[in-house]
C-alpha cells in the first residue's frame, strides 16, 4: 500500500468522523507495518481488525476486494488474503453469507507459490473458531486436511508455524471423536518438530501435544499411549531445553503425558515434580524416574536409555549435556547384571567423544560421568 493511498484512507476516516480510529492505527504503527513489503500482512489484519471493530467493513468493500486473490500481482494477493484471514475472525462473515466463498478462496490460496500468501490462508482457515465457531464441526475434515498439509510446507517455517497455531486453536474446540483419522496423521506430523531448530516450532510441537493429550479418551489411547513410549525420553530432555519458553511449555506436556505409560507409582513420582509451580528439579526427577523404572519396568528403562545415548549428538549443548548425565543416573541406579542391553564399551567411546565436545560444560559432564563408571582408571589410553 503506497504512501498516498494511506493518506487518502487516513483523509477518508478523519473526515467521516472517525477521529479515534485514526489515533489507534497511529498508536498501533498500523500504517508502519503496512508500508514495509516484511510485515505489510500484519499491518493489514491490524487495519481489518480495527475496521471490523468500528464497523467500517461493508459487503461492498469485500466484494471489491476478491479479485485481487486471483491476481497475477503477488502483493495484491497478499493484501486481499492478509485481509480475508481477518475477516475469517467476524461474525459478519456468517450474516452476509461470504463464509462458503472465502472458505473456497483460502483453500486454494493454500497452494498459492508465495509463501505469505499461503500464511495468510492457513491462518484465516484457522480464525474460522472466531468468526463462526458453530460452523466448526461441520467444516472440521475440511480444515484439519488443510492445516495438516501446511505442517510440512517444504519452503516456509512461517507457514509451518501459523498452521500450528491455527490447529491449536481448531483443536481446543473438539473433542476427540470429531479429530477422525486425522488424528494419526497429526500426531505423527507434530512428533517431527520436537528437535526441530526453530524454537517457535520446538514450542508449537510440544504445546500441539499436550493438547492431543488431553483430548484423548477412549478411541486414540492406545494409538497416542504408543506414540508417548516414543516420545517420552525427547520430552524429558528437552525439560532442560535452551530456550526457557520451550521448557515451560515441555514441562506441562511432559506432565500430561506420563499417565499414557501405564505406570501409577512413576505418575505418582513425576506429579510430585510436575504438579504446582515449583522450580523444578531435573536431577532429582531423573533419578527418581529411573529408580521407578529399575523396580517397575525393565523394558522402559532400555528404552530409557537407547534414547538418551543418541542425544549425545544433539545440536543443543545443553542437551548434549543433560544427556550424559541422564545416562550416568541410569547407571548409578540400576544392576548393570539386569541390563543385557547395555553395551558399556559403546558408552564408554561415546562420553570419549562428548570429553572433546566443543563446549567446556559438555566436556565437564562427560569427565564426571566417566569418572563415576570407572573411577580410579585413567580412560582413553
Amino acid at each position: 500500500m503506497k504512501l498516498l493511498s494511506i493518506k487518502a484512507l487516513e483523509s477518508v476516516l478523519f473526515k467521516g468522523g472517525n477521529e479515534r480510529l485514526v489515533r489507534e492505527l497511529r498508536k498501533q504503527r498500523t500504517w508502519t507495518l503496512v508500508e514495509n513489503p516484511k510485515t505489510h500482512h500484519e499491518g493489514v489484519c491490524l487495519l481489518v481488525r480495527l475496521l471490523l471493530r468500528s464497523g467500517l467493513i461493508t459487503p461492498e468493500i469485500i466484494q471489491s476486494l476478491l479479485p485481487w486473490v486471483n491476481s497475477p500481482s503477488e502483493n495484491h494477493r497478499v493484501t486481499s488474503t492478509a485481509f480475508l484471514a481477518q475477516l475469517m475472525s467476524d461474525p459478519m462473515l456468517r450474516e452476509k453469507k461470504f463464509l462458503k466463498p472465502v472458505l473456497h478462496i483460502l483453500e486454494e490460496k493454500s497452494h498459492d507459490r508465495n509463501s505469505i500468501v499461503r500464511q495468510m490462508a492457513v491462518r484465516g482457515l484457522g480464525n474460522l473458531v472466531y468468526g463462526v465457531p458453530e460452523k466448526l464441526k461441520k467444516h472440521k475434515k475440511f480444515l484439519m486436511v488443510i492445516l495438516i498439509r501446511a505442517l510440512s510446507d517444504p519452503f516456509s517455517s512461517e507457514v509451518i508455524g501459523e498452521s500450528m497455531k491455527a490447529v491449536a486453536k481448531v483443536l481446543k474446540e473438539l473433542k476427540e471423536k470429531d479429530i477422525g483419522s486425522s488424528f494419526r496423521d497429526l500426531t505423527q506430523e507434530i512428533r517431527t518438530y520436537f528437535d526441530n531448530e526453530d524454537d517457535a516450532l520446538r514450542l508449537w510441537s510440544f504445546v500441539l501435544f499436550g493438547i492431543l493429550a488431553r483430548l484423548t479418551k477412549r478411541k486414540w489411547k492406545g494409538y497416542f499411549a504408543e506414540q508417548v513410549r516414543q516420545s517420552w525420553v525427547t520430552l524429558l530432555l528437552h525439560l532442560q531445553d535452551p530456550n526457557p519458553r520451550v521448557s515451560v511449555e515441555c514441562r506441562a506436556t511432559f506432565h500430561l503425558c506420563v499417565p499414557f505409560l501405564g505406570l501409577k507409582r512413576l505418575q505418582t513420582a513425576v506429579n510430585e515434580h510436575l504438579d504446582g509451580t515449583a522450580e523444578l528439579k531435573p536431577e532429582e526427577l531423573q533419578v527418581d524416574i529411573c529408580r521407578h523404572l529399575a523396580k517397575e519396568n525393565a523394558e522402559l528403562l532400555e528404552n530409557l536409555y537407547k534414547n538418551t545415548i543418541m542425544y549425545f549428538f544433539s545440536r543443543w549443548e545443553e542437551i548434549r549435556a543433560v544427556a550424559a548425565k541422564l545416562a550416568g543416573i541410569i547407571l548409578e541406579h540400576t544392576d548393570r547384571q539386569r541390563m543385557k542391553w547395555l553395551n558399556l564399551d559403546h558408552l564408554l567411546m561415546s562420553l570419549q567423544f562428548l570429553k572433546k565436545d566443543p563446549s567446556p560444560s559438555v566436556q565437564l559432564v562427560a569427565t564426571e560421568v566417566l569418572n563415576d563408571i570407572c573411577p580410579g582408571r585413567v580412560l582413553g589410553e
